[in-house]
């Protein structure tokens, strides 16, 4: 056994078998167990240990496959490593195959392997979801491959079909696409082409559909877009990319189950829509862009507007202007504290501006806030963050990128004041549930850990960069 390649997964392996042996651990425990380990390296360990691990770790070695191009030292040398030689080899590993992620590389790159590819995706009875990804701009089209895989998933019965293509989708890829019923995902992401929003397509899917992604619908006339999604009213999940904002309001009232929705706001026009929306939004991500650093006008009262009831869990906020960060009025957040007070638990707005009064506003006027995660303009001193999160009782992470400036120097940029001690005050301050702490590109988190046999807890703070924010 190799020990420096895979050293957690070997630390738990004699962990475990140092308490009992591995034959003995009930293999419906194991998988519980497996799933946290998050590196495929590990979980192949974990299945060369035993006979008992190996039945555990392999379903979830083989739960979702892709294809992988290496690149030689030439510029024809090129390796493809993909999964259809082994399930060929091994065709009872295909009925642990849930996703699968196809990429039009492979053709290109090796055009020989395509019937494996074929012939052992034919062997996953138990498929669910299939992803292809094309992202070759030239163009010329070379559909052969999509068509067949489309051919044969069609007598898998899969539930999620996703497709990212640069050059758009033909007419007769689009023509096998819209023959498939009882889909519960759909996802279309191209760049160029015809857009292709379900037209002919959403009235057979209406009974099972729940998730939808349209990533280009850019020149679709908004009645377009409502009728064609208005007859799929089991959406929970929806985002579109280059939808009309006049279309929004109206789409919300046709899909009373819907929890989910990122969107973007253009502003050209007021829309004349004056019914309430019919979904009760949990989670909501608006994206946008400006030439004004207060927004776009009207969008927070657009936003309002989306949410006539209280229902609102998330908020994510990403916004783009050409005079720096945008700044989010403190009305806009006392006026949705209106509706909102007692649901609203998570704001991520790194692109935003905002002062620690409105961080301290947030923290007062929502209750159940846990995660906060924003910019802010200027912070002299980390007992200023203390004092503004006071209120934060619920508050378990908080992420700001600051400004930090000390009174003799003015506006000056100087080094972030804020240390791993810092942290720990905030953490253990009293009624304190923040566990996180993210300063910049630096992360702080704490947690309580065994200090030694008799010697109680101790609370541990670790730091960590995570980026260059």
């Amino acid at each position: 056994m190799i020990y420096d390649c895979r050293p957690r997964a070997l630390r738990l392996s004699r962990t475990m078998s140092m308490a009992v042996q591995p034959q003995s651990i009930p293999i419906d425990v194991l998988p519980l167990i497996f799933e946290y380990l998050d590196d495929r390296r590990d979980l192949h360990t974990c299945a060369q240990l035993c006979w008992t691990f190996n039945l555990a770790a392999t379903p979830l070695l083989y739960r979702t496959l892709d294809s992988r191009i290496v690149k030689g030292q030439t510029r024809r040398s090129v390796k493809v490593l993909h999964p259809a030689g082994t399930l060929l080899k091994k065709p009872a590993y295909a009925k642990y195959v849930r996703h699968i992620h196809e990429s039009s590389a492979v053709g290109s790159s090796m055009p020989l392997l395509l019937p494996d590819c074929q012939a052992a995706l034919r062997l996953c009875v138990n498929l669910e979801g299939f992803s292809w990804s094309d992202r070759d701009s030239s163009e010329v089209r070379n559909d052969e491959a999509l068509i067949a895989y489309l051919d044969i998933l069609q007598g898998l019965k899969i539930k999620e079909l996703t497709i990212h293509t640069y050059v758009g989708l033909s007419e007769e890829v689009w023509g096998r696409m819209i023959e498939f019923r009882g889909l519960n995902k759909v996802a279309i992401w191209t760049m160029e082409g015809q857009p292709r929003i379900l037209q002919g397509w959403s009235e057979k899917l209406g009974p099972s559909l729940t998730h939808l992604e349209l990533g280009r619908c850019t020149g679709v006339p908004a009645s377009i877009l409502v009728s064609v999604i208005s007859h799929l009213p089991q959406l929970t999940s929806l985002r579109l990319k280059g939808a009309p904002t006049s279309a929004i309001l109206e789409i919300l009232t046709y899909l009373p189950r819907l929890v989910t929705l990122d969107t973007e706001y253009f502003g050209t026009r007021t829309s004349r829509y004056a019914d309430v929306p019919a979904a009760a939004l949990r989670d909501l991500t608006v994206r946008t862009s400006s030439v004004d650093l207060q927004g776009p006008q009207q969008l927070w009262a657009w936003i309002r507007r989306l949410l006539p009831r209280p229902s609102l869990e998330s908020l994510t906020f990403n916004a783009f202007s050409t005079q720096g960060e945008t700044t989010i009025p403190r009305t806009f957040f006392l006026e949705l504290a209106q509706t909102q007070r007692e649901t609203f638990k998570h704001l991520h707005a790194d692109s935003a501006l905002l002062t620690l009064e409105d961080v301290e506003c947030i923290c007062t006027v929502f209750p159940a806030l846990e995660s906060l995660s924003c910019s802010i303009a200027i912070c002299q001193h980390p007992g200023e963050i203390e004092n503004a999160i006071s209120n934060g009782h619920n508050l378990r992470e908080i992420k700001l990128n600051t400004t930090w400036v000390l009174s003799r120097y003015g506006a000056e940029q100087t080094q972030i004041p804020f240390d791993v001690e810092h942290a720990r005050k905030l953490m253990l301050r009293e009624r304190s549930l923040l566990r996180a702490v993210g300063i910049g590109g630096v992360l702080y988190t704490g947690k309580w850990v065994q200090a030694g046999t008799g010697k109680g807890l101790d609370f541990q703070v670790m730091r960590d960069v995570v980026s260059d924010w």
